[in-house]
């Protein structure tokens, strides 16, 4: 005799939440000027020859002079939960515009997209639901 148990399959509710919790962590990484390796990423090309440099417009915009992937704020506002089904989610951009500066900048450096950090923490988000998640069905099978 055995016993068996079904757990329900993580909603794509579930994974929209955990979508919009991973976006989060990413986006506090890539403010506080980090790559996906969890160090600091490269500083921004000062000017040269007397002009003034990228670091220098962004502060004088009132911006932080590191590498942080805002300018206008249009790219980091853009990432959003493209597509959520039940144990899938993906993470995206919604505006082209925005989606091209990422994959432009992630040539330069890879700052978009899951660090150590990041995948740590999909891994207890996901974790955390599959706990919470409700038994469906249990019983003896003979």
């Amino acid at each position: 005799m055995t016993a068996r148990f079904v757990y329900r399959p993580l909603s794509a509710e579930d994974m929209t939440t955990i979508g919009n919790a991973v976006i989060a962590d990413v986006k506090a990484r890539i403010q506080k000027g980090q790559n996906v390796a969890d160090a600091s990423a490269k500083p921004l090309k000062p000017g040269r020859n007397g002009h003034r440099g990228y670091p220098d417009y962004k502060v004088a915009r009132g911006l932080r002079g590191i590498r942080d992937l805002v300018w206008r704020g249009m790219t980091m506002r853009s990432i959003r939960v493209i597509d959520a089904r039940p144990n899938t989610v993906r993470i995206g951009f919604d505006n082209p515009q925005a989606a091209r500066i990422a994959a432009i900048n992630q040539t330069r450096e890879a700052v978009f997209w899951f660090s150590p950090n990041n995948r740590q923490r999909i891994q207890e988000l996901v974790s955390q639901a599959i706990r919470a998640a409700e038994l469906v069905r249990v019983g003896k099978v003979a």
